[in-house]
């Protein structure tokens, strides 16, 4: 009912607006800040002291969040931004919906020459290419940040997205309505979904992963209250065309009000010093990061992106197929459609929360331990999900587990994306990372259209645990990579 969609919304962003002020409850270490002087101008934390001018007279600002000393009022702004983060994420996200939205299509949008007919539908591919807009439209993304900053870049980024998914409500077949849901939604995500969280960076500079986590939360989260909304609205019999229609409201009105909240960190708040520093102590206090070149020439980055298609393939493989996997034994306990949508929507919340918890999780023990336990436990639930489908209770969790474990190995990427090229032109750097997702989407569905008929799905979840294997051994490459000294450091 109309009630309890609303009641859906309202609790989304309750919880949405509650997530960071108690993710960041948690004591901090208080470091050394930099002192206040006669000069107004700001600028970073210097890493060498030794280049301060022996005269410069240093006291420390007031309050201390996230490894920085802050104001009250800058804590309480940036979390605000983090907030504005989280909503837009929460619309950004919605593309996985279509895993579900699958379910109700019309059947000229299941084959791309309309005709309807027993198989693997050749929508299953909507995803996989609205991942690969995602990835098109990221470095557009990062160089509008810079241009016009991220609130601006985030707006347009939504503004795309809900008109891609509002005009694909009027196709009626399947190449146009991959035009508006996949090219056109996916560009808009991929615009608008780093600038969030490198601006929740520069309020919080030590907290990346928790960051990330909090941002990368919304977009998780999203797919769970779309897809109730979508399975209400569809049950409820409201056709196919406005459906979509009455969804892209929605999203309209939460990604516009959570873009709006969006506002990086004015430089001159960071830290002051005195006016007499030199420009090369000015230049210094920029963390190392890597120019774009570097980074993307680097073997770092190619074992980076290499471990990110190995990480992300089982996940996107299972975001799509588990509906489909459930429904694929009519005698199995686990085959019925609202069992299944209530799974794929406690997934999407799992998955929000891992993105919360691996991203603290990282800034804890750092990105090897962190990712090794991950891969471990994906590993776990590859080789279990075949297994579970008589118990409901078994499959939901290794489903919900799994995605959980897929949403924390996006914010541990992002992470370690940003601690080991640097934060200066992370947009760029992590544009081209994220091809490793798009790509693993594509691979995954073509898997499952290729070696479904030949290995089952016993062997399709035994490669899927094979990947996560091989990526173990990536890992340890890529630790033994970091040890050696990069040139931008």
């Amino acid at each position: 009912t109309p009630i309890c969609k609303m009641k859906f919304v309202k609790a989304a962003i309750l919880l949405c607006a509650s997530a960071p002020a108690l993710a960041f409850n948690s004591p901090l270490p208080r470091p050394i800040a930099l002192p206040s002087s006669t000069s107004s101008r700001p600028l970073t934390f210097p890493r060498r002291l030794s280049q301060m001018p022996p005269h410069g007279q240093l006291q420390p600002l007031k309050s201390s969040f996230g490894g920085v000393e802050k104001s009250d009022n800058s804590s309480t702004r940036g979390m605000v931004c983090v907030l504005g983060g989280c909503l837009a994420h929460l619309i950004l996200g919605t593309m996985y919906c279509w895993g579900n939205f699958l379910s109700y299509a019309p059947s000229s949008l299941l084959f791309f020459d309309g005709v309807a007919r027993a198989g693997v539908p050749d929508a299953i591919q909507v995803l996989p290419v609205a991942l690969v807009a995602l990835n098109l439209g990221m470095p557009i993304g990062a160089k509008l940040n810079k241009k016009v900053g991220p609130r601006i870049t985030t707006l347009i980024g939504c503004a795309a997205m809900v008109l891609g998914t509002y005009m694909a409500s009027f196709s009626t077949r399947l190449l146009p309505f991959m035009f508006w849901y996949s090219l056109i939604s996916g560009l808009g995500v991929g615009l608008g979904y780093s600038t969030p969280m490198i601006a929740g960076w520069s309020w919080f500079p030590d907290r990346k992963g928790l960051i990330n986590g909090l941002t990368l939360f919304g977009f998780g989260f999203g797919a769970f209250i779309f897809n109730k909304v979508g399975t209400g609205l569809a049950q409820s019999g409201v056709p196919w065309g406005p459906m979509i229609r009455k969804i892209s409201y929605m999203y309209a009105a939460v990604s516009f009000a959570g873009s709006l909240l969006i506002k990086a960190k004015p430089p001159r708040e960071e830290c002051e010093v005195t006016e007499e520093v030199t420009a090369d102590v000015e230049e210094d206090c920029e963390p190392p990061s890597a120019t774009f070149k570097q980074a993307v020439t680097s073997r770092r980055f190619a074992l980076l992106w290499s471990i990110g298609l190995m990480a992300f393939t089982p996940g996107l493989t299972l975001l799509g197929i588990y509906k489909r996997f459930g429904m694929s034994n009519p005698a199995a306990l686990i085959a019925n459609d609202s069992l299944l949508s209530t799974i794929g929507g406690l997934g999407a919340i799992t998955s929000g929360l891992g993105r919360i918890f691996w991203g603290g999780i990282v800034d804890k023990v750092g990105f090897q331990k962190g990712y090794n336990a991950q891969t471990l436990l994906q590993l776990l639930f590859m080789v279990l999900l075949p297994l579970s489908v008589n118990s409901p209770l078994l499959f939901g969790t290794s489903v919900c587990s799994a995605l959980s474990l897929y949403g924390g190995s996006i914010a541990m990427y992002v992470t370690c994306s940003a601690q080991t090229f640097g934060v200066k032109n992370a947009g760029e750097i992590y544009s081209v990372l994220f091809s490793a997702l798009a790509l693993a989407s594509v691979v995954g569905a073509k898997l499952v259209i290729g070696l479904l008929p030949k290995v089952g799905w016993k062997g399709i979840f035994g490669i899927l645990a094979c990947i996560s294997g091989f990526n173990l051994g990536l890992l340890e490459l890529f630790k033994r990579e970091r040890a050696k000294k990069a040139p931008w450091e």
